[in-house]
């Protein structure tokens, strides 16, 4: 199947950012020293999306594609969270995540794909593990798309990141404004100030 929006889809970028050790916890529910839900009930769940992470969102374009593109999977994601709500209860069992984990990583040994070293870096795990969790406290999704960022609108720190790109945060609540936060794109400001400091 071709894709409709291949400039931006090459230079995008995907990552759950809350909570902040969410790798750990994929990592151990993996191997098994952790059960499902391993996620509680009051912590935030964020996506993060970001478009033309490399080269900017250049044009007005490359921005309708960015929206649109952003909009699909907004809704795919609603959709990942329904399907999981209709099933049945043994899809949100440990042992059959766990498996499904495991078959992606299996997946990406073959294909000798690089997800940073970590099955919890690849993008159809942070999905599934956003929509199970989702579905199984009954939460809702909602979705924000911002930018092309500008420089007047970012912090010293983080405008080589994000300046001229385009961000979108999923939380798992049915409104942004449920989230507690003062704006929503802060858990990414945080992410990326953290990275830079992170830097020798």
């Amino acid at each position: 199947m071709s894709c409709r929006y291949p400039l931006i889809v090459a230079d995008s970028y995907m990552a759950m950012i809350l909570p902040d050790d969410i790798a750990k916890r994929v990592s151990e529910f993996i191997s098994g020293r952790q059960s499902f839900p391993f996620v509680g009930r009051e912590e935030l769940i964020c996506l993060m999306y970001i478009y033309g992470k490399n080269g900017g969102v250049r044009n007005a374009s490359e921005a309708k594609e960015a929206g649109a593109l952003a909009q699909r999977t907004a809704v795919q994601l609603v959709q990942e969270i329904d399907i999981y709500v209709n099933s049945s209860a043994g899809k949100l069992d440990s042992e059959y995540i766990r498996s499904k984990y495991v078959n992606r990583q299996l997946q990406l040994a073959v294909e000798k794909k690089n997800v940073g070293g970590r099955i919890s870096g690849d993008p159809a795990v942070i999905t599934d593990c956003f929509a199970q969790h989702a579905a199984y406290y009954g939460q809702g999704c909602s979705s924000e798309l911002y930018g092309p960022l500008k420089d007047a609108e970012l912090t010293f720190d983080v405008r080589a990141a994000l300046a001229g790109r385009m961000v979108m945060v999923c939380y798992n609540r049915k409104s942004t404004q449920d989230t507690g936060l003062a704006h929503p794109l802060i858990p990414v400001y945080v992410f990326f100030r953290d990275q830079a400091g992170a830097k020798p």
